[in-house]
């Protein structure tokens, strides 16, 4: 967390983007203090349209997080990215500027999954991405399930196209999405972005 809130400052610093808030979801270790002492804001979701009740994982806090935060794109990038690099939000950042012209509404970041040492891993969109939702997304469409990390939580999205999304709740949130925009808006408004290597953890099987 303290590398990303420092990336999420230097962001805002060189004018990348406008803003920078950490979603905290009711974290019990340093999440919060750590992000402000970095200079970024922080988000208590459980506080953010508390009528809506228990906050139901990512999708639920993603949700309410567009409904709090003014903005005309969202970035998301994940808090656990042990390489995270301004880098990384520039790959996202980047495609916004001709969005326009272009009609693209969505940027999906595209990644090479590394280890700690910076080896590729061995199943390039994980066990899950591979598995489970290429498969899906084939029955859907070719292009989706061409998309180099379809599992991908790395995006930016339009703001009016976010604020338009039903949020599934939990960790569904990322094909859900990407599938709910391809049916509204079509490929051409789906632009994938190469982040370069991301590493990320690599759970055991019985957790995925």
């Amino acid at each position: 967390m303290p590398r990303t809130a420092r990336v999420a400052r230097e962001a805002v610093e060189t004018g990348l983007v406008t803003s920078a808030t950490v979603l905290d979801g009711g974290s019990t270790d340093e999440t919060a203090a750590i992000a402000r002492e970095a200079g970024v804001d922080v988000l208590h979701v459980p506080s953010l349209m508390p009528h809506l009740g228990e906050v139901l994982g990512k999708g639920d806090s993603l949700f309410r997080g567009v409904h709090s935060v003014d903005a005309d794109w969202y970035v998301f990038l994940d808090a656990d990215i042990g390489n995270v690099a301004v880098s990384h939000v520039a790959a996202l950042v980047e495609p916004i500027a001709g969005a326009e012209a272009s009609g693209t509404v969505f940027v999906k970041g595209g990644f090479v999954r590394v280890d700690e040492h910076g080896n590729p891993r061995p199943v390039p969109a994980g066990r899950v991405g591979e598995q489970t939702a290429r498969p899906l997304l084939a029955q859907v469409s070719a292009d989706l399930s061409a998309l180099s990390q379809p599992l991908s939580g790395q995006v930016a999205v339009r703001a009016d196209v976010a604020r338009g999304l039903s949020f599934v709740t939990g960790y569904g949130v990322e094909i859900a999405m990407l599938i709910d925009i391809w049916r509204s808006h079509g490929m051409a408004a789906i632009v994938e972005s190469d982040m370069g290597e991301v590493q990320n953890r690599s759970k055991p099987d019985d957790a995925l």
